[in-house]
């Protein structure tokens, strides 16, 4: 008792020292900053709506809790709490706060099984070990968002649900576990997947635990308070989809708009769009490799597996041994367990058979010592397998994200812990020194190491990969900040926290997850800054100020960002600061400004596949021999291109002699056709070498496409030049 307390005690120690260590030493998380910004809302107006006019339901219980931590620095000066890298990680205390609580909460539920058996005991002491130092625990348990409190209230609802369907079946349970869903679905709404898998496994709990036979209880769901819990589980559901719809998910209307219909469809369609009836072994197996193949969940689920097998073993053998043994001596053996208890008799020493099983025998799954052999243990199993059944064949597969897992983690240590047991249990009966009671204890203590070892690598990459580090990004900005300078980011809350202010909200690719009045006039969902979804745009953006800071990070930069944008990004702009992944870029001073439109029309069309729209020179020749030429082009994909194609531009004579000439894939390689999108605008800055003895006159300007594997060029409709190249007409050289 004494060592199982005091070990406890160190966990939690350990794990709240894990939780802040993260918290201290890592940048926030990208979400992070729409939770902070949410807080602060909170504390402005009592309301979690954000400048964009969204009500942000994500974590709304979460941000309702974090809101008095963000309270201590969010009013104070930005340059008093920027730069120290204190201000935002104050957020983060309940996170680790809640996460820690976890930690013997997981020992409480796990060795409920039986407050008689020390097993059960030291099971539950190892799954609050697995918790205390598991990677997701760290990382989720020193982030301000709502994963901590949602693992808790998952862990709440469980407990109470399954405490509520066993012998006498007490309503205040199941009433208290409609209470602890209602906050988890406020939490986060994916706690919904729990909803079905606790239905079954409640059902299946009530008959495989048995009454006294004399009881003139009925079993819970034959109460007549079901039906009221019933309409309550109901009521919850429908107010907690009610609270997400208000926070206007992807591709819905705000419920104030005419356009929204009636509020049942409306609550309907919420859950709709989340779910899909797929199945596709290939995404399964990704999906389970993602959670489950990481290396410290890979061996502790090897280890389940068998630990699993073991106790299927062993629950056959005492079975078999059972269907052997008269009645008689059955009942014999119960009378004498119960009147000489003892802590765990090892079968070896047993008289016989029956006198290893488990005292008062009051369930088909009681049959061992093993804490595996519980019915908590079988709730555990159905509510978590369920779950995971849920999640690969109803869940929609952009959904099928681990991270939804992660509130299901402590389910999934308890079962871990008690099928490890099962090897402890067979270690036990067959070594005589393995008999006594601390063996357990240190077995515990043993695969508590073993399996932190292995997790060791794990926890290492989480504390060095580092999140883009946007508030030292925005720290250099705020030190710098100049009269009309303007700001374009894709992180629109951390420019609001850090700032004040953003004037575009910068995005190529997978846009409309990010927008609000996508059909209309498309603003980001958080700060409802104009988008700038397209080079060009991007392109104009820069020419309408005197100076632009542009906010990105190595991660999203290659995903949401295409090669035309990267090509305008490197030569308009250039990087003034990195770290830890995060990019700053600011308008060079010595640019020549993109033109966002052609000057002169050309409208060519390439085998319906491309149009050349028309051209622009960046700069006139120079008034002395110019050395080069410079111009844009301006492409528009009319189809989706297969093959990368280059561009050939040529300087040619009245005569028809190419004088020189430039080849090269668009934007030198950055974006090549294959790439590119139907409909969008790519500009394309050419610049052209000229020999040093050209002779001034006037010149003919040709370019075209084709293929650098065979030369073969991209037929152009209605061509006049019989080579399949388009004029751009004359260039006057001094």
């Amino acid at each position: 008792m004494q060592q199982r307390t005091i070990t406890l005690f160190g966990l939690i120690l350990a794990g709240f020292a894990l939780r802040i260590y993260y918290l201290t030493t890592t940048h926030p998380f990208f979400d992070e900053y729409t939770t902070v910004l949410a807080a602060r809302q909170i504390i402005e107006t009592g309301w979690p709506v954000l400048p964009s006019g969204l009500f942000y339901e994500h974590g709304l219980l979460a941000t309702y809790v974090i809101a008095p931590f963000t309270a201590l620095f969010s009013h104070q000066p930005l340059a008093s709490w920027q730069p120290a890298h204190w201000g935002l990680m104050l957020s983060r205390w309940p996170s680790v706060l809640i996460s820690t609580l976890t930690i013997p909460f997981i020992y409480f539920v796990g060795q409920k099984t039986d407050m008689a058996n020390p097993l059960a005991k030291n099971a539950a002491l190892l799954a609050a070990g697995l918790f205390a130092f598991s990677p997701e625990g760290m990382v989720w348990g020193g982030r301000a968002r709502m994963y901590a409190l949602a693992t808790l209230l998952v862990l709440v609802t469980v407990y109470l649900a399954y405490r509520g369907t066993i012998y006498p079946y007490r309503a205040a349970f199941r009433w208290g576990a409609l209470l602890a869903l209602l906050a988890a679905l406020l939490t986060q709404l994916g706690a919904l997947m729990l909803i079905p898998p606790l239905i079954i496994a409640m059902l299946v709990n009530s008959f495989s635990h048995n009454r006294p036979r004399q009881t003139t209880t009925r079993l819970w769901f034959l109460q007549k308070t079901v039906l009221l819990e019933g309409l309550a589980l109901a009521a919850i559901v429908a107010l907690a989809v009610f609270v997400k719809r208000l926070g206007r998910p992807i591709g819905f209307d705000s419920l104030a708009t005419g356009e929204s219909h009636s509020l049942l469809p409306e609550l309907i369609n919420t859950i709709r769009y989340q779910t899909a009836v797929s199945f596709t072994l290939d995404e399964t197996i990704k999906f389970l490799s993602r959670q489950f193949g990481v290396p410290h969940h890979l061996w502790l689920t090897l280890a389940t597996i068998t630990g699993a097998g073991l106790g299927l073993i062993l629950l056959a053998i005492i079975t078999y041994h059972r269907s052997t043994i008269p009645a008689s001596s059955l009942q014999s053996a119960r009378r004498s367990a119960n009147q000489n208890p003892v802590s765990n008799p090892p079968i070896s020493q047993s008289p016989n058979p029956a006198a290893s099983l488990r005292t008062g025998l009051h369930s088909p799954f009681s049959i061992l010592y093993s804490p595996f052999f519980t019915p908590l243990n079988l709730f555990l199993w159905l509510t978590f397998g369920l779950i995971i059944l849920e999640m690969v064949t109803l869940l929609d597969p952009f959904r099928r994200n681990p991270r939804y897992l992660v509130m299901m983690l402590p389910l999934f240590y308890l079962i871990a812990a008690y099928a490890l047991f099962n090897g402890v249990i067979i270690v036990q009966q067959t070594i005589a020194h393995a008999q006594r009671p601390a063996f357990a204890f240190y077995s515990a203590i043993a695969l508590l190491i073993l399996f932190t070892s292995l997790n060791l690598g794990d926890l290492r990459l989480a504390l060095i990969t580092p999140e883009p580090a946007y508030e030292d990004a925005f720290a250099k900005i705020y030190a710098d900040w100049q009269p009309g300078d303007t700001l374009l980011t894709m992180n629109t809350p951390a420019a609001g926290l850090y700032l004040g202010q953003v004037d575009g909200f910068t995005i190529q690719n997978d846009a409309q997850q990010f927008l609000l009045n996508a059909d209309t006039q498309p603003v980001d969902r958080w700060l409802g800054a104009p988008w700038i979804g397209s080079a060009a745009a991007f392109n104009t953006a820069l020419n309408n100020s005197p100076r632009t800071w542009f906010v990105t990070d190595t991660i999203r930069q290659p995903v949401y960002f295409r090669g035309d944008w990267q090509a305008i990004l490197s030569t308009q702009m250039e990087q003034v600061w990195a770290g830890d992944n995060a990019l700053l870029y600011r308008t060079r001073p010595d640019r020549t400004p993109l033109p966002t439109q052609p000057d002169t029309m050309v409208n060519a069309n390439f085998d319906h596949t491309i149009t050349l729209t028309g051209y622009a020179l960046t700069a006139p020749p120079a008034a002395d021999t110019p050395s080069q030429l410079n111009l844009v082009l301006f492409w528009q994909p009319l189809n989706t291109i297969a093959t990368d194609y280059t561009t050939f531009l040529h300087l040619r004579t009245a005569k028809g002699d190419t004088v020189a000439q430039r080849d090269s894939q668009p934007l030198a390689g950055a974006y090549p056709t294959s790439q590119w999108q139907p409909g969008e605008t790519i500009i394309d800055p050419l610049t052209l070498p000229l020999p040093n003895d050209l002779p001034a006159g006037t010149y003919q300007l040709y370019t075209g496409l084709y293929r650098l594997d065979t030369l073969a060029r991209l037929p152009v409709t209605d061509d006049v030049s019989g080579e399949n190249a388009i004029s751009l007409g004359e260039i006057r050289l001094p």
